[in-house]
Protein backbone atom coordinates (compact mmCIF):
# COMPACT_ATOMS: atom_id res chain seq x y z
CA UNK A 1 0.00 0.00 0.00
CA UNK A 2 1.39 3.25 -1.07
CA UNK A 3 1.12 6.37 1.64
CA UNK A 4 0.43 10.10 0.23
CA UNK A 5 2.93 12.26 2.40
CA UNK A 6 1.98 15.82 2.50
CA UNK A 7 4.46 18.71 3.22
CA UNK A 8 3.34 21.05 5.84
CA UNK A 9 5.25 23.97 4.75
CA UNK A 10 3.06 25.02 2.08
CA UNK A 11 0.34 25.88 4.78
CA UNK A 12 2.73 27.16 7.69
CA UNK A 13 4.16 29.43 4.30
CA UNK A 14 0.48 30.72 3.48
CA UNK A 15 0.03 31.11 7.18
CA UNK A 16 3.20 33.23 7.35
CA UNK A 17 2.02 35.79 4.48
CA UNK A 18 -1.39 36.01 5.18
CA UNK A 19 -0.49 36.94 8.82
CA UNK A 20 2.04 39.54 7.74
CA UNK A 21 -0.55 41.19 5.73
CA UNK A 22 -2.81 41.06 8.15
CA UNK A 23 -0.54 43.25 10.44
CA UNK A 24 0.57 45.34 7.60
CA UNK A 25 -2.64 46.00 7.39
CA UNK A 26 -3.46 46.44 11.12
CA UNK A 27 -0.52 48.89 11.01
CA UNK A 28 -1.20 51.54 8.18
CA UNK A 29 -5.28 51.54 10.13
CA UNK A 30 -3.33 52.49 13.35
CA UNK A 31 -1.10 54.79 11.87
CA UNK A 32 -3.75 56.66 9.28
CA UNK A 33 -6.10 56.90 12.68
CA UNK A 34 -3.63 58.08 15.53
CA UNK A 35 -2.90 60.81 12.04
CA UNK A 36 -4.06 64.44 12.54
CA UNK A 37 -7.16 65.11 10.72
CA UNK A 38 -6.16 68.96 9.76
CA UNK A 39 -3.19 67.83 8.02
CA UNK A 40 -3.35 67.82 4.42
CA UNK A 41 -0.68 67.99 1.49
CA UNK A 42 -1.93 71.08 -0.44
CA UNK A 43 0.53 74.06 0.51
CA UNK A 44 -0.24 76.03 2.56
CA UNK A 45 -0.65 80.38 1.59
CA UNK A 46 1.56 81.77 3.96
CA UNK A 47 -0.18 85.62 5.45
CA UNK A 48 2.55 88.31 5.69
CA UNK A 49 3.15 89.53 9.31
CA UNK A 50 0.05 91.45 11.46
CA UNK A 51 0.45 94.89 12.26
CA UNK A 52 1.50 95.32 15.93
CA UNK A 53 -0.80 97.10 17.98
CA UNK A 54 1.76 98.77 20.29
CA UNK A 55 -0.78 100.64 22.88
CA UNK A 56 -2.20 97.11 23.58
CA UNK A 57 1.69 95.61 23.73
CA UNK A 58 2.80 98.58 26.01
CA UNK A 59 -0.58 98.05 28.27
CA UNK A 60 0.08 94.86 28.13
CA UNK A 61 3.98 95.80 29.39
CA UNK A 62 2.33 97.94 32.40
CA UNK A 63 2.30 101.06 30.70
CA UNK A 64 -1.25 102.84 31.15
CA UNK A 65 -2.66 105.23 29.18
CA UNK A 66 -2.82 108.19 32.43
CA UNK A 67 0.75 107.49 33.23
CA UNK A 68 3.83 109.68 31.73
CA UNK A 69 5.89 107.31 29.75
CA UNK A 70 9.75 107.86 31.29
CA UNK A 71 11.81 109.98 28.89
CA UNK A 72 14.98 109.24 27.93
CA UNK A 73 17.67 111.80 26.67
CA UNK A 74 16.00 113.55 23.77
CA UNK A 75 13.88 111.86 21.72
CA UNK A 76 13.70 108.17 23.04
CA UNK A 77 11.02 107.25 25.52
CA UNK A 78 11.01 103.50 27.23
CA UNK A 79 7.67 102.00 27.19
CA UNK A 80 8.60 97.95 28.29
CA UNK A 81 11.27 95.57 27.79
CA UNK A 82 11.11 92.12 27.06
CA UNK A 83 14.62 90.42 29.00
CA UNK A 84 15.86 86.89 28.34
CA UNK A 85 19.91 87.10 29.25
CA UNK A 86 21.13 88.81 26.32
CA UNK A 87 18.35 88.44 24.29
CA UNK A 88 15.36 90.74 24.24
CA UNK A 89 13.25 93.46 23.19
CA UNK A 90 12.28 97.16 24.02
CA UNK A 91 8.90 98.88 22.76
CA UNK A 92 10.43 102.57 22.09
CA UNK A 93 8.65 105.50 21.07
CA UNK A 94 10.63 107.97 19.28
CA UNK A 95 9.85 111.56 18.55
CA UNK A 96 6.10 111.01 20.08
CA UNK A 97 5.09 108.63 17.67
CA UNK A 98 3.88 105.30 18.51
CA UNK A 99 6.17 103.06 20.13
CA UNK A 100 7.75 100.38 17.78
CA UNK A 101 9.49 96.75 19.22
CA UNK A 102 13.18 96.66 18.88
CA UNK A 103 15.33 93.31 19.47
CA UNK A 104 18.92 93.77 20.41
CA UNK A 105 20.87 94.68 17.45
CA UNK A 106 18.02 96.23 15.77
CA UNK A 107 18.14 99.61 14.45
CA UNK A 108 16.55 101.86 16.51
CA UNK A 109 17.31 105.11 13.98
CA UNK A 110 19.86 106.01 11.76
CA UNK A 111 22.78 105.95 14.21
CA UNK A 112 21.75 104.01 16.87
CA UNK A 113 21.34 100.21 17.29
CA UNK A 114 19.43 98.35 20.56
CA UNK A 115 22.35 97.22 22.39
CA UNK A 116 20.82 95.57 25.13
CA UNK A 117 18.29 95.18 27.47
CA UNK A 118 17.96 94.88 31.32
CA UNK A 119 15.26 94.42 33.65
CA UNK A 120 13.70 97.85 33.29
CA UNK A 121 16.15 99.77 31.23
CA UNK A 122 17.39 99.77 27.26
CA UNK A 123 20.70 100.66 26.50
CA UNK A 124 21.39 102.63 22.44
CA UNK A 125 24.37 102.22 21.03
CA UNK A 126 26.45 103.04 17.43
CA UNK A 127 26.65 99.51 16.96
CA UNK A 128 26.80 96.18 19.14
CA UNK A 129 30.29 96.19 19.76
CA UNK A 130 30.63 99.78 20.80
CA UNK A 131 29.69 101.02 24.79
CA UNK A 132 25.80 102.19 25.03
CA UNK A 133 25.67 106.12 24.78
CA UNK A 134 22.08 106.24 25.68
CA UNK A 135 20.60 104.55 28.14
CA UNK A 136 16.77 104.47 28.71
CA UNK A 137 14.53 103.68 31.99
CA UNK A 138 11.26 102.48 32.81
CA UNK A 139 9.32 104.99 35.00
CA UNK A 140 8.75 103.55 38.48
CA UNK A 141 6.27 101.24 39.14
CA UNK A 142 3.34 103.44 41.77
CA UNK A 143 1.80 100.49 43.53
CA UNK A 144 -1.44 101.30 45.33
CA UNK A 145 -0.82 99.62 48.97
CA UNK A 146 -3.99 97.78 50.70
CA UNK A 147 -4.77 98.39 53.67
CA UNK A 148 -4.58 95.51 55.98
Amino acid sequence: MQTLVHSVWPVRLFTFILAALAAGSANFWVLKWQASPGLSDTPIALTPPQNIDTAKLAQLLGVSATAPAASGPGKYQLLGVIAQGTLGSALIAINGKPAKPYRVGQNVSDNLVLHSVAKRSAALSSGLQGNPSITLELPSLNVPKTAK
